[in-house]
This record gives structure tokens, sequence and C-alpha cells, in this order.
């Protein structure tokens, strides 16, 4: 990095408030989740201690000792501000406290709530079908009713009954408390009744009915319907992107936002005022106004924007952050705007502790932090750089829009991993993208959306024409959510924590280097001293090692987050392979090969990129019979994808039956099931259902590559999805001889149990593919009854339901070689002379081992 050669030598850093942000801020954090009696105690703690330090203050104030005076003076502060916040945040929750509604949450007891939908209800796929999640704001709980303060919120998980649920609706449900941190989830046990619930004497805890509309309500509705009319995805994303209103997107272009990274521009951020107040100011400084007539104007207009998107504290939020960015970046004052972010945080924190929790306060605050520490020498630097191969102009323009976009990643990618639990790939370049079409939206719709409601026909104008860049968003989106490997899990436990310290303290370490190099210049003779090194300053030998340490870090982050970016090489695919486990997370998926370069595939798995890896990487590239087991995602999630890229020459499935199946029009509403999927995932156009007893050979009419089918059983009116698993016997044929396998899909104890009873499966089999990837529930019997000589688990990797059960492992260890996913990865089946071979291709744990050394007799 060669040091800038010009320009004023920047001043300092002024961090002398950053310790009072982070005190109030781990102080509001903590209220909500510690025991309520060390709670009370704390405001008395921090006060106690604040005014400790106070009094040594003024103590040492005439010593001299500048250093020691300031550090007092800052612990000073820090200590008062977080007593400040300590006593609002356990005066919120006192009230909670006495209402009984924390020991009703704790008590994992179902509980009747009533309250008001503060948003409309959102679907989200699932490995055993969607649920539809709604946030409620609850007043009252319990019978006899009682009454919570204001601002108790749960977010309720429910089945289809809660589709279409509109925000402001008043409702009354049961449901299971379950609180996780500072959130409490609730899963809904009846539907979501209209009004709120009778209390004891037969009245209502509330009124009933649907929440009047407020003004904020009636331009969000105003502005849905003028974008209505928009191109593409905009009608969608227009009202999230202007006014944070995202009730309209689907779940697969929010899934697309989110895997691209873009999700936070359909939310009210601090982009959002950043853009509005950029824009006022960069047209008044134009006119040459003064600058302190420039800041009370944009005031105003952020004033003006909150009282159109509505004065919640997420949105008083996004104004203040928004505003203080604004500042840093088009006035050039980031050593300043850090010190008035402190002073922002800690006033807003005072004011509202509750949003130290909320994942929009910390992705402001870090995104803001960023920006306003690092942006100006990261441009610097890209300027610098791209300037050597790019004119001047270009340069620049490309070093601001990658320098904001790049600090901001940075700064959030903690924050975003502590609430996805996955790394976005493509996050940067997405936002790169996107970044020039944002001010073409926000700007122009926030004036359209002031006309929504009285102009509604300019309205729709304006929003048909910035329609255009909101489509071009959402085309980003769904190209770069598409690509292979866009999001991918972050690691959990110890090794998760640890690199998200390293990508921490990696990127401080890189903000000393910037700032350095931002404040050295080259001098223009070389200057060597004729006396001692000053005192303080640091000694060659010492700034050496920092740096080594310094860049150590920063290679060390990059290094581990490119490991999980960049998947492991595979191993080698043995060329007489006839069975493959395919990796694909927590779900199935299992290809029986019938030819040089097709195969018989059961079930896809949940990840449309895994279950197309898996096949290209084994070679296949025609799928003759596509079975899906059940409709649950985690079996027929990716059969779309794989009917769009192999085109299966047949598609069979098995489900639960539609309501009312078997009478006139069942074969309308069988259609309708493979379309919409009982169990929450689709099958594909022309799926059918196979009857039991029905048999069938696939592979090529001239190879010795084949597979024989029979159908076991294939309840429809089994009691859940996972018991209408088709249970589906094959018999694999390779050049050097055949052996069986047993498809189970998620079929549980109870039902195994009946159909061993009735003498439907096999004496023995071969290979047994382990129902319901190993859990408890799947019994041990059918194991006992067949003793397999190669069981396969199909299992993700620190899944959050605890599979495989141990005892299910040890019961298959006694049979023989075990498979596992999670493990072993991909792992393909050989069959030579008379034994199974099981070769692992991917790079999670050695060989599979077995008794004769991995080996396994067939028959």
């Amino acid at each position: 990095m060669r040091p800038p050669t010009a320009g004023p030598v920047p001043g300092p850093v002024d961090v002398r408030l950053v310790p009072a942000l982070l005190l109030t801020l781990v102080t509001c954090l903590a209220v909500p989740v510690l025991p309520y009696e060390w709670v009370q105690m704390l405001p008395w703690g921090l006060g106690v201690a604040a005014a400790a330090v106070t009094v040594l203050l003024v103590a040492i104030a005439r010593s001299g000792r500048v250093a020691l005076v300031s550090l007092t003076a800052l612990t000073a502060c820090a200590l008062w501000v977080a007593a400040v916040a300590a006593v609002q945040a356990v005066g919120d929750r006192a009230p909670v406290k006495a209402s009984g509604w924390e020991d009703a949450v704790s008590a994992g007891q179902p509980v009747r709530l009533s309250g008001r939908a503060t948003g409309g209800a959102v679907r989200s796929p699932g490995a055993f079908g969607d649920r539809w999640h709604v946030t409620v704001a609850v007043d009252a709980f319990g019978h006899p009713v009682r009454t919570v303060p204001e601002g108790t919120e749960v977010v309720v998980s429910g089945d289809a009954e809660w589709d279409g649920m509109e925000l402001g609706t008043r409702l009354c449900l049961t449901a299971d408390l379950e609180p996780s941190g500072t959130t409490v989830f609730a899963r809904a046990r009846t539907g979501p009744d209209a009004g709120s619930c009778p209390d004891h004497n037969g009245g209502t805890g509330a009124e009933s009915g649907t929440g009047g509309s407020t003004g904020r309500e009636v331009v969000r509705a105003a502005v849905r319907d003028a974008a209505a009319g928009s191109v593409g995805a905009a009608p969608q994303l227009l009202p999230g992107l202007v006014l944070g209103d995202r009730s309209v997107q689907d779940p697969e272009l929010d899934e697309a936002m989110k895997a691209s990274g873009l999700s936070h521009l359909s939310a009210v951020s601090g982009a959002n005022c950043t853009l509005l107040a950029g824009a006022v100011m960069m047209s008044l400084r134009t006119l040459r106004i003064r600058r302190p007539v420039v800041l009370g104007a944009v005031l105003g207009v952020l004033v003006v924007f909150v009282i159109i998107v509505g004065p919640e504290p997420s949105v008083i939020r996004a104004a203040v952050m928004g505003g203080i960015g604004a500042w840093a970046v088009f006035f050039g004052r980031g050593r300043q705007a850090l010190p008035l972010l402190c002073l922002a945080g800690c006033v807003l924190l005072c004011w509202k502790p509750a949003l130290a929790a909320e994942p929009a306060f910390q992705l402001s605050l870090a995104a803001t932090a960023g920006i306003v520490l690092a942006a100006r020498p990261v441009e610097q630097w890209l300027t610098a750089t791209l300037g050597r191969i790019l004119p001047g102009p270009v340069a620049g323009t490309i070093g601001a829009a990658l320098a904001v976009t790049v600090c901001a990643q940075v700064a959030c990618q903690p924050v975003l991993v502590g609430i996805a639990g996955t790394l976005s790939s493509y996050a940067v370049p997405a936002n790169l993208f996107a970044a020039p079409l944002v001010p073409l939206i926000t700007v122009p719709g926030t004036a359209a959306a002031i006309l929504a409601v009285p102009l509604a026909g300019l309205a729709s104008a304006v929003f048909w024409l910035i329609g255009w860049p909101a489509a071009g968003i959402g085309w980003i989106a769904g190209a770069l959510s598409s690509l292979p490997g866009a999001l991918h899990p972050w690691p959990g436990g110890v090794l998760g924590a640890v690199l998200v310290a390293l990508h921490v303290l990696a990127a401080l370490a890189l903000l000393w280097l910037l700032l350095r190099w931002e404040r050295t210049r080259p001098a223009r003779v070389r200057r060597i001293p004729a006396g001692p090194v000053p005192r303080g300053a640091p000694s060659s030998r010492t700034l050496r090692w920092s740096l080594a340490a310094a860049w150590t870090l920063v290679c060390a982050a990059v290094g581990s987050q490119l490991a999980l970016v960049v998947s492991p090489p595979t191993g080698p695919v043995p060329r007489d392979w006839s069975l493959a486990a395919c990796d694909v997370g927590q779900g199935d998926m299992l290809v029986l090969r019938t030819g040089q370069r097709s195969a018989m595939v059961v079930d896809t798995g949940p990840d449309p990129g895994a279950a197309t890896s898996c096949l290209r990487n084994v070679g296949v590239e025609r799928i003759d019979l596509l079975v899906l087991s059940h409709l649950h995602q985690d079996h027929a999630g990716s059969a779309a994808a794989l009917a769009e890229c192999c085109q299966p020459a047949a598609v069979v499935y098995s489900s639960m039956a539609t309501p009312g199946a078997g009478g006139p029009g069942a074969g309308d509403r069988e259609d309708r099931s493979a379309a919409e999927g009982a169990g929450g995932a689709r099958a594909p156009a022309g799926a059918r259902r196979p009857g039991v007893g029905e048999t069938g050979t696939v592979g090529e009419p001239a190879s010795v590559w084949r597979v024989d089918w029979e159908v076991l059983a294939a309840d429809s009116e089994a009691r859940d999805e996972n018991d209408a698993s088709l249970q589906m016997a094959a018999t694999v044929h390779t050049p050097q001889g055949s052996y069986t396998v047993l498809l189970t899909g998620d079929m549980e104890q109870e039902a195994t149990g009946a159909l061993l009873r009735q003498g439907v499966f096999p004496e023995t089999v071969d290979v047994l593919k382990v129902s319901h990837h190993g859990a408890r529930n799947g019994g041990n019997d059918l194991v006992r009854a067949l003793m397999p000589a190669l069981s396969v688990v199909q299992v993700g990797r620190e899944n959050s339901y605890g599979h495989p059960h141990p005892s299910v492992i040890t019961e298959l260890q006694r049979h023989g070689p075990v498979v596992r996913t999670d493990e072993h990865g991909t792992t393909v089946v050989s069959l030579r002379d008379g034994q199974l071979v099981p070769t692992v291709t991917g790079q999670f744990a050695p060989a599979v081992t077995g008794r004769a050394a991995g080996t396994i007799p067939v028959g």
C-alpha cells in the first residue's frame, strides 16, 4: 500500500464516547435476559460505581496527570450513561414481570393470547411443510385475562389457517410459548380467531374486530395500490424500498433478497434516510446555500419522513443513523461523525432500551460505524489503485461505491451471521450492482408516497417509472441467489464463535492499517534522527511486529471465510459406482444408476444447488425415474430444479390425500395435491401416484445397468405425511451382479411395525436407506428384521433435530457399516466381486469403516 502523496493529514479518530456506547449496549442487552433479582440491583450497582469514579475524578483533577484524568472521566461518563439506560430498561421490564407474563413464558404450558397483528403473515418453507409467521402485539393473556404492558410481542408460527392474516387484525389464539433470548416464539395450537379472547365475566379483554386504519396504514395501502401496476418484481419491492413494507413480498423473492444480501434494502433503514438527506444536501449545496440552512433542511426532511412512515422506534433509529451517515459521506466528516454516532446511540438506548436487541438497530449501528470510520480511507486507496488502469472520474466513482458497500458489509457481517447463521457469497457484488439503482427509487418514491393519497394517479405514474430500477434490483437478487453456493451455513458452537471473533479482530486490524496509511506522508528527504527515539514513539521493531500481527489477522480471517465459501474438492468417483448417497444437507437424495449417464433418483433434498451438484459430480445427465417418497421439503424441495435440468422421463410420488379424496372429482384433487404439496413441497407437473404392488424397470435396454423396482406401500390415508412415505424395494443390476435396496422415506415406528406384521417388507436387504434421517421415532424394528449389510443415513451436519439418534446408530452398526452424509459427505457404493464397496467422495471424514475392512458381502 503506497502512502497518499497529497491532501491534508487527517486528524486522529475520536473514540472517547465508544466505551459509553458499548457499556450502554451491553447493559440494555443484559437486562431482559438476566434473572430479575439481579436486574433490580443493576442500576444501583452502576450508579454507585459511577459516583465512586466521579469522586475519584474530582480528587485527581488537579494532579497534572492528563492521561489518568481523561481515562477516569471517560469511565465515569460511560457508567453514568449505562446507569440511566439500566433504570429505563428495568422500568420497562418491571410491569411485564408484575403482570405474570414472564412466568407464563417460562412455564412451558399452553397460553391463551389476545392481541393485534403488527404485520402480515409471512410464509416460510420448512422441512416438514410450510409455516406462516405473524408478529403479534399481545395486550392480554391467560384465563382469567391478565393485561400486559404495551410493546409485548410474540412471533406466532401457524399452519395454512394463518395465510392471509393482515396487519392490524385483532385475534385470539392458544399457543405454546418458547423464549429465545429477547424474542418469544409462540407455536399456535388454534387458528387465528377474529377478535379478542373473552374474559372470565364473558366480556372481552379488549375491543374486538380489526384495528382501525391509522394514517400510516392508509399511506402504506395507497402505496401498495399505486405500485401494483409496475413491472416485474417492482410491485412487491417498491413498498419495502420506500416505506419498509414487506407485506406483499412472496417467499421466493424474500429468500432471493436474503441469499443475495439485499434484504436490508426492503426495510426502513439508515440507507433510505442517508439517500434522502444526501439528496437534500447536494441540491442545496449546489445552490451555495449556507451549511446551517442545509442542516436545518435535512432535519426537516427526516422529520417528514418519520411522520409518513410512522414514528416508531425503528423508524426514528433509521432517521438518526441516516442523518449521521449522510453527514459522514457528503461532508467528509467521518472523524466528527463517530462521536456523534456514539452520542446518538446512547440517547436512543436510554430512550428505548429494547432497541438494543433489534437486529435492525445493530445492523444500522455497525454499518454506520463502518462507513464513518473506514469509507474515506478505503475510497482513497481504491481510487488511487484503480486510477492506474482507469480514467480518474471512473476510478473515483467505482472507488466510492465499493468503499461504502465493502465497509458496511464487513462491519455488519458478525451481526448477519448471528441473525441468519449463513454467509452470503455474493453480498458485495449484489450491493455494488444495486447501489446505483437505489437512489432512483428512494428519493422519488418518498415524494410519490406523499402524493399516494391525495393524487393517486400521479403517484402511480411515478411508481411506474421507478418500477424499472426496482425490477432491476429484483432481477439482481434472483440472478445472484440462483448461482451455486449463494448461501453457506456458518459453523455453530465454538468454531463459529471463534470465526466471528477472528472477523472482528481482523476488521479492527485492517482499520488500524488503513488509518495509519491515511496519515502517512512520504518524506521529501530521508531523515536520520541524531538522538534517541522520542519517548512514546514505537520502535521500528515494535512497529514491524505490529504490522505483521495485523496482516496475519487479516489473512487468517480472509482465509477462514474463503474456506466456508469455496467447497472442498471432492474425491474421485469410481467408474463402477452404482449407488450414490448425496450430501444435500438435512434431507434425502439417493441415486441408483441405470446407465452410463442416467439414473433413478429417489428424493431430492431441500437445496437445488446441492442436488444438481451431486448429479453433476457422479456424471448423471438424464433421470429415467424420479421418486418422491413424500412431499416434505427435505425430500422434495428440489424436485422442480431436477425436473428442469434433467427432464425426468417419469415422476412418481406419495403424499397424504387431500380432503375428500376418493369421491367425485378425486382426480382433480390429486392433481391439485401434486401441484400444491400436502406436505409443503410441490411435485413436478405430470407426477403420478403409483399403486401398491406396481412394478417397473428403468435403464438402457442394451446396457447391463438397470434398476427393477416395486411399490410395497403408499398410504394416502396415513395420519401424517411421514407415514404416507412411499415404501419401495429396488434391485440394482450392475456388470458385477445385483443387490437389493429398501427405500423407506420418513416412515415412523408405529406404521413400520404394522407393515412388518403384514409381511410387506422382504426378508432381508443388502442396503437400507434408514428412515427419517436416523431419528428415534423411526424405530429399530425394521433394522432387526432385515439385518442390512450396509445402512445409509442421510442427515445434515449439526442439525437442530438431534438426528441421528445414538440408539439407532448403535443398532445399525451391529449389522454392518453405516454411511452418514453428515460425517462422510457424498458417498458412492460399488459392487465388486460380490462385495459392496463404499467410497467417500467428500472431505469430511475418512472412508467408511466396518466389518470386513470396509467391504460388505452381498446376500
